[in-house]
């Protein structure tokens, strides 16, 4: 386990404004396991229903990318999975522990020369985040159950976790 809810409060989700966009979002949920789901959009409230309620099905609540997260100092560093067709790539993310216990998103990217997909070349990478604006934290009742990681059984995924 992690001992991520020892530093903030993981019983629901981070909604992170995209670097200096107002207008498009990050839903960002961390489990003490070390797995992590994120959703982007500029439209949440479906997506926000998906990270509560387990049983929910809609081509939504199938979107949110995951991933594992790891611990370093005061920063969480994450890597989230894509899959393309048969192409997997990552997209990495840092955020940081304020003293407060809110998040800051660092940094945005993804190695588009370890990947075969086109667009990627274009992908909007931040590695310094110009408008680091905290996360506001929404506590869940209930949450999605990071069983629902849809490569938790991959081998590739448990090797790389």
């Amino acid at each position: 386990y992690s001992r991520l809810d020892t530093l903030i409060d993981i019983n629901g989700y981070y909604l992170f404004q995209r670097e200096c966009d107002s207008t498009f979002f990050s839903v960002v949920m961390f489990y003490p396991d070390g797995l992590f789901t994120i959703a982007t959009g500029t439209d949440l409230t479906e997506v926000v229903k998906c990270f509560q309620d387990e049983d929910m099905k809609s081509v939504v609540c199938d979107y949110p990318l995951w991933g594992v997260y790891k611990i370093e100092e005061n920063t969480i560093k994450t890597q989230a999975v894509r899959q393309e067709g048969i192409e997997i790539f990552t997209i990495f993310r840092d955020y940081k522990i304020l003293p407060d216990e809110k998040l800051v998103n660092l940094n945005e990217y993804v190695y588009s020369e370890n990947t075969k997909i086109g667009y990627l070349k274009n992908y909007p990478s931040f590695m310094e985040n110009k408008c680091p604006v905290s996360a506001t934290f929404y506590r869940l009742e209930t949450k999605r159950s990071s069983s629902k990681c849809p490569y938790i059984n991959k081998k590739w995924f448990k090797e790389k976790k």
